[in-house]
């Protein structure tokens, strides 16, 4: 256990934070010249010894990953983009499983100067052809076990030149196709990194679509100084840590605490497989892994199975959350179970990071969000007016844009830019279209959202996507979708459908439709329980009243 935190005091350390204190500790002259691959990989290559990433397979097989290891494999990669052509500023997109590969092709890809854009396995074909198509992709990086869903994407993706394929044994490779071991063989061990700087372009990531179609967040190479700020102040990482992100890398969670920490040159762990208590409680007995970063449906789950903890030696030092807020009571079981005090963080696709959190050093209360990230000037203020409220007072969570993760724009969308800033009274805001309060001593208090974001198991969900999914089905003439309070996910999805004409409700047919959506979408975004209705509630100008069907999941919730 560490005896002395990054973070010892968090007004000291706001108070005398410039962003000149993160630049600094990069190798190049940052911010004006800086790469990122260089900064979290190339630099810690001396020793070569070093271990970067320990990854276990869904089988159990444990792949141990040194920097220098990383960055030979990186430089290979990205000979093997400059080889097929592919340029700085190209995209370069991701959908792939917790393999090393992954990683490589992550750091590969900015060591080349192109751009890395992830997708998570959960969504289907029309989710990853809709990201490729949006932003003109060049490559894909993907699996033989994905190659499938890809080729459907393909078909409204012509601007992707390039499938590259990870298979161990040569099948699942198509026609035309990139073997990604036989290129990785043959491309040299040698590469320099792009003279990229600050300003020039890195990843995109897609939002969850809450309020329309999904949208690119563009983010530059000084991105990285605003995550590795996170991961020494809210995640303090310390030297001989194993840090356990369980984020994937087709969310930016996953670029976020990976990069942010292999900026400090710390050791990551990660598990191919998806959530299993059985498995994961096994893997924190097994592995001396200090500090955990998950989501609170995984530590309600981990509480909901406690007995298998028992007799169980954990290392853990320090814990955090993200995704949503985290009750009281899970807190108090991470204290008594774990031996830790879970951390709640919050932070969007657009913050690039972790902007408010709760610090080691700083007293938690349970609930709250925590205050902001040293360098963030966050508040809560009106939307309207952009004039910042008095402690207690609900407006939106906004920031001032001026810090390094913050993004550059929506892909291709400056107007869309543009509208998500407010200018009041003291300065330009960015706000959040997340709602909350602040108390009297300065820390954060969440209160839903502004729009109508379903967050379950950590997911943002948009209704528009699901509802839109729903339309298309054919049995389907209306439906409206709202959240539904939930013990293990926080929230469930919940539909209230109207059956098409000729369609009649049954259990097969919500079966049905569930699947459709599954497989239209993503795996987290279909909706778990559907209700049919003669019709749905309305206004007078024919909108549906999504707050009178939420108000009556609510009550269904709390009667059972």
């Amino acid at each position: 256990m560490v005896s002395e935190h990054n973070m010892p005091k968090y007004e000291q350390v706001r108070d005398g934070f410039t962003w000149n204190d993160v630049y600094e500790a990069a190798d190049w002259d940052a911010p004006d010249a800086l790469n990122v691959a260089h900064e979290v990989c190339d630099r810690h290559a001396e020793n070569r010894e070093k271990v970067a990433l320990y990854q276990v397979s869904e089988d159990g097989e444990l792949t141990t990953t040194t920097f220098w290891e990383l960055a030979e494999a990186t430089n290979r990669f990205a000979n093997v983009l400059e080889d097929l052509g592919i340029e700085r500023g190209d995209r370069v997109f991701s959908y792939m499983p917790r393999i090393p590969e992954h990683y490589v092709a992550l750091v590969g890809t900015l060591k080349r100067g192109a751009v890395f854009g992830g997708i998570n396995e959960r969504f289907g074909p029309d989710g990853i052809s809709y990201r490729l198509a949006d932003c003109d992709a060049t490559a894909v990086v993907t699996t033989a076990a994905n190659r499938e869903a890809i080729a459907d994407a393909l078909e409204d993706a012509p601007a992707v030149e390039h499938v590259i394929v990870v298979s161990d044994d040569g099948t699942g490779i198509r026609r035309g196709d990139v073997s990604y071991r036989a290129a990785m063989e043959t491309a040299s061990r040698e590469y320099e990194p792009a003279d990229t700087g600050g300003e020039d372009d890195a990843l995109l990531y897609y939002t969850s679509g809450t309020t329309g179609p999904a949208k690119g967040v563009l983010h530059e190479h000084r991105w990285v100084a605003g995550v590795a700020a996170t991961q020494q102040y809210a995640v303090d990482l310390q030297e001989g840590d194993l840090y356990w992100s369980t984020g994937d890398l087709g969310w930016l969670t996953g670029p976020i605490n990976t990069l942010g920490a292999w900026f400090w040159g710390a050791a990551l762990f990660t598990y191919e497989g998806e959530f299993d208590p059985e498995a994961w409680v096994d893997l924190l007995d097994r592995y001396p892994i200090t500090v955990l970063f998950s989501v609170p449906t995984a530590y309600r789950m981990l509480r909901e199975h406690d007995h298998l903890l028992e007799d169980v030696s954990l290392d853990l030092r320090h814990a955090l959350s993200i995704g949503e807020p985290l009750s009281a009571g899970v807190v108090e079981w991470g204290e008594n179970r774990l031996g830790v005090t879970i951390h709640d963080t919050y932070g969007q696709t657009e913050t690039g990071n972790m902007v408010i959190n709760n610090y080691p050093a700083m007293a938690v209360r349970p609930g709250s969000m925590g205050k902001p990230l040293p360098g963030i000037e966050a508040a809560v203020v009106d939307p309207e007016t952009g004039e910042v409220l008095e402690p207690g007072q609900t407006g939106e969570i906004a920031q001032r844009g001026d810090y390094p993760c913050f993004f550059a724009e929506y892909w291709e969308k400056p107007e869309k830019t543009e509208s998500s800033f407010v200018d009041g009274p003291d300065g330009r805001w960015y706000l959040s279209g997340d709602l909350a309060h602040v108390d009297e001593d300065g820390y954060f208090w969440f209160e839903g959202r502004a729009d109508d974001v379903i967050i379950s198991s950590g997911y943002r969900i948009g209704p528009f996507e699901v509802e839109s999914s729903l339309g298309e089905h054919d049995a389907v003439a209306e439906a409206a979708v709202v959240p539904k309070p939930d013990s293990e996910r926080g929230n469930v999805v919940k539909a209230y459908i109207v059956p098409s004409e000729g369609a009649s409700p049954s259990a097969a047919l919500e079966e049905d439709i569930k699947s459709h959506v599954k497989e239209d979408l993503a795996a987290h975004e279909y909706p778990r329980e559907i209700e049919f209705r003669d019709e749905l509630p309305k206004t007078v100008t024919g909108k549906i009243r999504r707050t009178e069907l939420q108000d009556e999941a609510q009550k269904e919730a709390e009667a059972t």
